[in-house]
């Protein structure tokens, strides 16, 4: 159980000093970022598909977006901040592929500024495309919207080997701040691995540890921010390592009871 305890604990959100702010669609798409934005700041969103309301929200508040998916071919009624390009995102470029690192399209794009944001949903590539870009890059963004595929694979040494390695690259700049559990495989297909449960698919929201003050967790898990990303029931992040270790009764039935609010049927 070790290994796979203390990979999840990489995963251990905290309270932070800022307020959040939900960007785009109540369903799938929408982030939860911390209310910290100036318009100078260059968004990288990598994982477009026909939904990019998120983008579209940052560029019509005066944010450049640059869009990127070489799985579509375009997308409809862009914004002027809207820069959509037919590439993606790997460790290492393989253009005869249309995937590009990172660094490579900061370059390429002469994206300036320290303060950037990135949004990532490339279904299980983070951990190649983020695992092997460098530190000196990663501190150029300030915030990062992630999600985080197969977690229910941690028991394969392989995959949780570079799991651990991106989380801990993540966690050597940044702090998790807020956690949520995708629905789309169903309300109640949890894991279990080696005997601790886990959720397939996370939404982690990150911002530079640098900008803010941190404190432990007293936040239980979905939020008054959160939303099902399919129409079912939310999941509830109930377990190590989301679970305050100091929560009255009073705020799991209000948990409970906002999940089920939310949520556009119930299945069962």
């Amino acid at each position: 159980m070790q290994p796979i305890f203390e990979a999840l604990s990489l995963l251990t959100p905290f309270d932070i000093s800022l307020p959040k702010c939900r960007i785009g669609p109540q369903t799938d798409g929408g982030y939860v970022l911390a209310d910290h934005f100036s318009p100078e700041q260059t968004v990288l969103s990598y994982g477009i598909s026909t939904e990019y309301r998120f983008d579209r929200s940052m560029a019509e508040s005066g944010h450049t977006v640059y869009m990127f998916d070489h799985t579509i071919d375009g997308i409809e009624d862009p914004h002027h901040n809207m820069h959509w390009y037919r590439e993606g995102i790997a460790g290492t470029s393989r253009p005869e592929q249309l995937l590009f690192t990172l660094q490579d399209h900061l370059e390429r794009f002469e994206i300036q500024g320290d303060r950037l944001i990135l949004k990532m949903d490339i279904e299980g590539d983070e951990f190649d495309a983020l695992g092997n870009t460098s530190d000196e890059t990663l501190s150029r963004f300030e915030q990062i919207g992630l999600e985080l595929h197969y977690l229910g694979r941690l028991s394969d040494p392989t995959f949780r080997d570079s799991c651990v390695r991106l989380l801990k690259k993540i966690n050597r700049q940044f702090t998790l701040f807020h956690v949520h559990a995708n629905n789309s495989d169903g309300p109640n297909a949890i894991h279990m691995v080696n005997g601790l449960p886990t959720w397939n698919v996370l939404e982690l929201s990150y911002i530079k540890t640098s900008a803010v003050t941190r404190s432990a967790s007293k936040t239980l898990y979905p939020t008054r921010f959160d939303y099902p990303n399919t129409p079912f029931r939310e999941k509830m992040l109930w377990f190590f390592p989301f679970l305050p270790t100091d929560c009255s009764l009073e705020a799991f039935e209000a948990c409970d009871e906002r999940a089920e609010r939310q949520a556009f049927w119930l299945p069962f």
